[in-house]
């Protein structure tokens, strides 16, 4: 365990954050999964958006949203 104050703060903080990242993948993967289980406009709607959440915040690169995206309008089409 970090002994300087700054150094302990900073440890709770990268706990913190990486809990929102890890439930916003989650979102994420929920979402594709329920499109992939009944594809519908606004299910797509909802996956994309969810990818690009992901991708601005940094948790996916930009190829992978933009591939992740193409697939599901794939299967929309």
């Amino acid at each position: 365990m970090a002994n300087i104050k700054s150094a302990i703060k900073r440890a709770e903080k990268n706990v913190s954050q990486n809990a929102k990242n890890s439930a916003q993948k989650s979102a994420m993967r929920t979402a594709i999964k329920a499109f992939e289980a009944n594809p519908s406009e606004e299910l797509f709607r909802a996956a994309s958006s969810a990818i690009d959440k992901a991708e601005t915040k940094g948790l996916i690169h930009k190829n992978k949203a933009s591939r992740d995206k193409a697939r599901l309008a794939s299967k929309l089409a």
